[in-house]
């Protein structure tokens, strides 16, 4: 068996939430930061300035921060899935053609789940971004688009390709360039 290289590109335009998780120390040191800055801490977290007067070595930016997060391909106008095998593209679509409903049988394999978003007293930031949102690469034989599956999730009145697994194997996301277009942060109480 002849093998050869899968690789997945999603482009478009990318939606991610993170909900902070502060210890109690980070917490009072981010509050002193926010003060001398005369800006609630939940606005300062997606400012750049913050993290230099912050002075923590291991804490750059808020992609350092611990977070539970929620991230995805949106499903706009932009969005494209390029699959290619062996270095031939194999198939292209968009997110509209994987969640078909009238389809008597469904094309590919996917499947929804529905996200209430919970919005728990905490530090949130959201961000949009739009480029090559990720690429993945496995080594694979024989390939059979059957052997994919695309998990969708339904959030906020929005539709997001969350995860894509092949032969029940998560892919991982090898490359990522993007541009952010948004960012924002807030305080639930």
């Amino acid at each position: 068996m002849q093998t050869g290289k899968l690789k997945i590109n999603l482009f478009g335009e990318a939606l991610t939430i993170k909900s902070f998780i502060l210890s109690e120390n980070l917490l009072i040191r981010f509050h002193e930061i926010a003060t001398k800055m005369k800006q609630p801490v939940g606005e300062v977290l997606s400012d750049p300035y913050f993290y230099h007067l912050l002075k923590n070595e291991t804490i750059k930016s808020a992609d350092d921060l611990e977070s539970e997060t929620v991230n995805g391909l949106l499903n706009t106008p932009k969005n494209q899935i390029e699959i290619w095998h062996k270095n031939k593209k194999v198939q292209k679509l968009k997110i509209d053609d994987l969640k078909d409903e009238l389809l008597l049988f469904p094309l590919y394999n996917t499947s929804v789940k529905i996200q209430k978003p919970k919005y728990e007293a905490g530090f949130y930031l959201e961000q949009k971004e739009i480029g090559l949102i990720a690429s993945y690469e496995i080594v694979s034989g024989f390939f059979n688009i059957d052997n994919l599956e695309f998990q969708l999730l339904n959030l906020k009145d929005s539709m997001l390709l969350e995860k894509i697994t092949y032969e029940g194997q998560e892919l991982l996301s090898k490359k990522k360039d993007t541009l952010i277009t948004f960012q924002n942060s807030y305080e639930v109480l």
